[in-house]
């Protein structure tokens, strides 16, 4: 009995007396997964791990070790006690008697290995903690892997590029600008490559690359500009006017290049018409390259009605459509909302119900 209690008294004792060894503190700071204690640390930045050793041997030291994520890789010794083997990479401090501070300076994606602080109990037997350090990085979009404004023509391959580099590897989305349907269907693609297949003019606008991860993300916006010849289209078709009176015939063209004041043009019966006398023409500019012209026809004779063409030409084609004015036996408001008769009063629509409603107040 007296043998038992001595030798339990000797086993506690040499349990007592190992050290205690824990990576207490770090920063940033550790997540805890059921596998691994990491420490995720942006690069270029300090990473900073303290070590609490209790029941350290007076005789032992404390040592800081990396151990490399590489297999086969060397281990790399850190420190000594306070003495660090690489001063300009790592630097010790000892902030109490029970601390061992380590700090990894300007870290870089090398430096991403498992740190162990350990302190020797025996023959190749340590008493330790360990931390795995991995490093983040934010997106960077690569601009010589990545496309820039273009412009093509209808019916050329289109297939937009948008490479980049991070830690880890970033996802990257494609999406159109101003609310737009992507080509390949819904708002938003999910890879590196957008491919648009052969050009339409629907595939012009702006197209933002974004490339994302849990450090940040990086963004780039391609423009693509289609040539296609000019759209033409009847703002309104037929048109009707009662003799005597102005109407306006609209047309628009959706093309680019644009279709300049030079190159749109009216005709009837295959007849150019002159500007001047009782016709007026109008070119006005929109958006979307888009272009707008009007005839105007200041009084309206029997031999104005018939069929009208407006057409209009650039660097990759011409278009045209055409445009019925029609006989009514009533006057009708021109593109203004007025009903307006050479040499007589101009009256707009909401002149009328204005006094209507005028009459109707005083009248109650």
């Amino acid at each position: 009995m007296k043998r038992l209690i001595v030798l339990l008294c000797f086993f506690k004792c040499v349990v007592a007396n190992d050290p205690d060894v824990t990576i207490d503190e770090t920063s940033p700071a550790t997540k805890f997964t059921p596998f691994e204690k990491i420490m995720t640390v942006t690069k270029n930045s300090d990473a900073y791990l303290t070590c609490k050793v209790e029941n350290k041997p007076p005789d032992k030291d404390v040592e800081w070790v990396g151990i490399p994520m590489q297999p086969g890789a060397p281990l790399i010794s850190i420190s000594t006690g306070p003495d660090s083997k690489d001063p300009f990479k790592y630097q010790i401090d000892v902030p109490s008697s029970l601390q061992w501070r380590l700090k990894i300076q300007n870290v870089q994606v090398s430096d991403e290995m498992k740190y162990y602080c350990q302190v020797s109990i025996g023959v190749q037997k340590y008493a330790k903690d360990v931390r795995t350090l991995r490093v983040v990085t934010a997106p960077q979009i690569a601009d010589l892997e990545t496309d820039s404004d273009m412009t093509v023509k209808v019916g050329d391959p289109v297939s937009l590029k948008c490479n980049a580099t991070g830690r880890p590897f970033p996802i990257v989305r494609w999406e159109k600008l101003a609310g737009g349907l992507l080509p390949t269907g819904g708002r938003e693609h999910r890879d590196y490559v957008l491919d648009l297949g052969k050009a339409k003019p629907e595939h012009r606008g702006s197209y933002k690359c974004t490339a994302q991860n849990e450090k940040g993300k990086a963004s780039r916006i391609v423009s693509v500009v289609v040539q296609f010849k000019p759209i033409a289209r009847a703002v309104e078709n037929p048109v009707q006017q009662m003799v005597g009176y102005r109407k306006d015939l609209m047309c628009e063209f959706e093309g680019y290049p644009i279709p300049t004041k030079e190159q749109v043009r009216w005709s009837k019966n295959g007849n150019a018409i002159a500007e001047g006398g009782n016709y007026e023409t109008s070119y006005i500019e929109g958006a979307s390259d888009k272009v707008r012209i009007k005839l105007t026809i200041k009084r309206v004779s029997n031999a104005d009605f018939g069929y009208y063409q407006c057409g209009g030409s650039n660097s990759e084609g011409s278009g045209s459509t055409q445009i019925e004015l029609q006989s009514s036996t009533v006057p009708t408001p021109d593109s203004t909302g007025q009903i307006n008769s050479a040499g007589m009063l101009t009256v707009s629509m909401i002149t009328i119900m204005m006094l209507l409603s005028v009459c109707l107040l005083h009248k109650f």
